[in-house]
């Protein structure tokens, strides 16, 4: 983001004190608080979307997440000259969870299920769009099939680099597992317990749907002392709550060679908080036997160059099987 972005804050009733760059934004000072300007890329309907959600967990008491704030207008996203298209939300002073502290991941982990505790709107409301996130095993089906068509490209090719060479010998390992998974939810999905009722089994209790913050990871807690805001709603929708604590799960547990005790851990501090089901207890134990991170690269590398593959590639999948008899034993466990 270059100088000429903050032009924008000229459509704004903001008195600014002091102004500083961000990552990718900048940060200003005002009366009433810090507020931050950066780039947006969804919808002005995404937007009041994700304002409402934010709104109603303000309601409950949660007070510090980045709301978007209006311009002049009432316009909840602006633009610049250029066309280039910005939000200023409320900002907060903290820094990032450390991944490498358990006392802050787990603070990470109720925090999220508090938040969960709040995120539910009434999804007859009448927004205009579809924020309701793909059923999981129609998810689930689209990524098998994009992995054999990866593999199906990779056995075409007459000549070989190491990575494919690996791809190849261990992908049916890791395509057992999706495919599992893909049998487990379709069971789950013909018995009705994945329905988009319930959204994570709370809509009833809550009086609406819930919703998922759908990118929750350490980059968006920021701490202060005792104090914790949570950023970044761009992704939330109507969705199983169970999902959000799989992904900050498995990303966390990547970075901690899938040890078991601290996996327990997480899952006890956050059913502490929120209760989860036997249905959504379920939905976690297929999706951590998913193999995520093998379908990542794999996608990586069919939108790379092909005439030059990078190393890290083969680094990581080498690495990805190292740790899989460590994965293994952590669903087993769920």
């Amino acid at each position: 983001m270059n100088d000429r972005a903050l032009k924008v804050l000229e459509q704004y009733e903001l008195e600014i004190i002091s102004t500083r760059r961000g990552r990718g934004s900048y940060i200003f000072e005002t009366p009433q608080g810090l507020k931050i300007l950066c780039d947006y890329t969804g919808s002005e309907n995404r937007a009041v979307f994700q304002n409402c959600v934010m709104q109603k967990v303000r309601e409950g008491g949660y007070e510090r997440v980045d709301m978007i704030l209006p311009n002049k207008e009432g316009a909840l996203v602006c633009e610049d000259w250029d066309g280039n298209r910005y939000v200023v939300k409320d900002w907060y002073v903290g820094r990032e969870c450390d991944t490498s502290s358990e006392n802050e991941i787990l603070t990470a982990v109720t925090n999220l299920a508090r938040l969960h505790r709040l995120m539910y709107l009434d999804a007859q409301q009448g927004f205009e769009g579809n924020f309701t996130a793909q059923p999981p095993a129609q998810e689930i089906a689209a990524q098998n099939a994009e992995l054999q068509k990866i593999r199906s490209f990779m056995r075409k090719r007459t000549v070989r680099q190491d990575f494919e060479r690996l791809f190849l010998h261990c992908f049916e390992e890791y395509y057992e597992q999706a495919a599992e998974a893909q049998r487990r939810l379709d069971e789950m999905e013909g018995t009705g317990a994945s329905s988009d009722k319930g959204y994570g089994g709370t809509s009833e209790s809550a009086g609406g749907a819930c919703v998922c913050h759908g990118d929750y990871n350490h980059h968006h807690v920021l701490i202060s002392g005792y104090e914790i805001a949570t950023t970044n709603f761009e992704c939330c929708r109507f969705d199983h709550q169970i999902n959000d604590l799989y992904r900050f799960m498995r990303k966390i547990l990547e970075k901690h060679d899938w040890n078991q005790r601290l996996g327990m851990r997480m899952l006890e501090r956050y059913t502490a908080e929120r209760p989860i089901s036997a249905q959504e207890r379920r939905l976690l134990s297929i999706r951590m036997l998913y193999p995520e991170k093998f379908r990542k690269l794999a996608n990586h590398y069919y939108g790379s160059n092909k005439a030059w593959i990078s190393g890290r590639y083969l680094e990581k999948l080498e690495n990805l099987n190292r740790q899989e008899e460590k994965r293994k034993n952590f669903v087993k466990m769920l």
